[in-house]
């Protein structure tokens, strides 16, 4: 079984081109409202954090730290939904609407994400404590070099990782299916070939995007520090992150998906095409 990369990037651009509906309702439940959510909560202000960095004495937010941690975990649950939802509109052989999509959805995405933080935890008991105690905790912690070296080779692990299991959503909701395991075993059989290329490709992918959220964070910045609180620029700003958020929400399931189509056994360049 194998993948070619540029046959997936043009099955993600026909798959654009077909459910572009699908994706703009998509992009507003796991986009817009996540957003609109987010900023309900003074905690997540760019411009309140600087000021509590600036000093932390006299900037201070009040309210407990579990009604922050709560409203993430119910954005989390809602972006994922949103995801597993677009998936199943954009690869099942006959779409049921976008209730039924929402619903099954809301309930794959709780499970998938289930399965990412417990694979996740069992790569960190695997690969990071035995490093951690080979190491010695205080150097692990303490030493910049250490901690910039761990950092980059968790980067570049994690986006094997990402390469590995780049397909789990999409044949999860092509199926139909809240079962998330066999999916994780699946995609790895089928990026098996092609994982060094796939390496390669997301590595380039999460660079471009990591430059343009820095980017545009570091103008959020300019802006904050030259600008009043709620004038125009900074409403401009918001906008400018819900449009990248939005584009980087596209990428992140056509992308996938496009792979999938890619990935398919036994299909033929004009059975894809037809």
């Amino acid at each position: 079984m194998d993948i070619d990369i540029g046959r997936g990037l043009g099955e993600a651009r026909r798959l654009a081109g077909e459910h572009w509906q699908a994706l703009l309702a998509y992009a507003v439940l796991g986009v817009v409202l996540p957003y609109l959510l987010l900023s309900s909560e003074p905690i997540f202000s760019l411009r309140n954090l600087m000021a509590i960095a600036a000093d932390p004495w006299t900037y201070r937010v009040g309210g407990s730290i579990a009604g922050p941690l709560y409203l993430l975990g119910i954005v989390t649950v809602i972006v994922m939904g949103a995801m597993l939802a677009a998936w199943n509109a954009l690869l099942a052989e006959m779409r049921e609407g976008y209730i039924s999509e929402i619903m099954y959805g809301m309930v794959a995405g709780f499970a998938y994400l289930l399965a990412y933080v417990l694979l996740y935890f069992v790569v960190g008991l695997v690969v990071v404590v035995p490093v951690v105690l080979a190491m010695g905790a205080a150097e692990w912690l303490m030493n910049p070099v250490v901690a910039a070296i761990r950092q980059l080779v968790f980067s570049l692990f994690g986006t094997w990782l990402l390469a590995r299991f780049c397909l789990v959503g999409p044949i999860m909701a092509a199926r139909g299916s809240l079962e998330p395991f066999s999916p994780y075993a699946e995609s790895w059989r089928r990026t098996a070939s092609k994982q060094w290329w796939l390496f390669g490709f997301f590595l380039l992918y999460n660079v471009a995007f990591g430059i343009a959220f820095g980017a545009l964070g570091a103008l959020h910045f300019y802006v904050i520090t030259t600008n009043a609180p709620g004038g125009l620029v900074e409403t401009l700003m918001s906008i400018g992150w819900v449009l990248l958020f939005g584009i980087y929400f596209a990428a992140q399931l056509l992308i996938p998906a496009g792979l999938y189509r890619a990935s398919e056994p036994g299909t033929t360049a004009a059975e894809v095409f037809a």
